[in-house]
């Protein structure tokens, strides 16, 4: 049997991979997403789907939308990955094969198949994934919630305009069939909403921070270029050699 890995070892992983310093307002968002990531990945009950694929995407993707530059972003992703001993780009691809099968029938019946309605059409194999989560013991996670609420969200929102009975429902419909705490899924979705605005926030003091250091920087330049003026007296008669 082998060991568990243990978080030290994912760290010093991510910082191999990611050897730059990362900003500091996304250092923290990071640093958490790493940790809770770990204590994921390494419990015994934890089983890789493409709902989890989907939530991690857009977890990572929702928080670090406007980290500069953007080819870091997607760096840092990398190594986030496979410092957990996963692969980016099958995340990736997994997560938009997701959002394509929501996206390629008729929402009534996706939404049938994410409620786990006995009369559901099974498609891409989702009912068994859906199904294997009914039985305890399965590694919950807010990224596993999210993703099951993203892939929800794609079909419900034509049929459910309003975000808090499109909420209700889902936490009714399919929470309510699965083998997870109601509560605590409303609670990690709660969660997950408020850091997307606080980093909303924190985006537009960095903003505005960095406007007002180009403002000073383009004030600075222009005071630089300004023409010498001569402190002679212009009435003292110049010497001719």
């Amino acid at each position: 049997m082998n060991p568990v890995r243990t978080f030290s070892a994912t760290k010093a992983a991510f910082f191999r991979a990611y050897p730059r310093p990362i900003h500091s307002v996304y250092r923290r968002v990071v640093e958490e997403l790493l940790v809770e990531l770990h204590l994921t990945t390494v419990n015994s009950a934890f089983v890789y789907d493409p709902f989890f694929a989907l939530g991690l995407v857009t977890l990572y993707d929702g928080l670090m939308e406007a980290y500069q530059p953007p080819e870091q972003r997607e760096k840092i992703f990398e190594a986030l990955c496979k410092s957990l001993q996963l692969k980016p780009e099958v995340l990736r691809k997994n997560a938009r094969d997701l959002l394509e099968l929501m996206r390629s029938g008729e929402p009534g019946q996706r939404l049938q198949l994410l409620c786990l309605q006995p009369e559901a059409e099974d498609v891409g194999g989702l009912k068994a994934i859906l199904e294997r989560m009914t039985h305890p013991p399965y590694a919950y996670s807010r990224v596993l919630a999210v993703g099951l609420y993203t892939a929800y969200e794609e079909v419900a929102r034509t049929i459910y305009t309003d975000v808090e009975e499109r909420t209700r429902r889902f936490l009714q419909d399919v929470v309510g069939k699965l083998s997870f705490s109601s509560e605590r899924v409303k609670k990690d979705l709660e969660l997950y909403r408020n850091s997307l605005d606080r980093m909303k926030q924190a985006r537009a003091v960095v903003e505005e921070m960095v406007k007002a250091a180009r403002r000073q920087q383009e004030r600075r330049q222009s005071t630089a270029t300004l023409p010498e003026t001569s402190t002679a007296d212009p009435g003292e008669p110049r010497k001719l050699n």
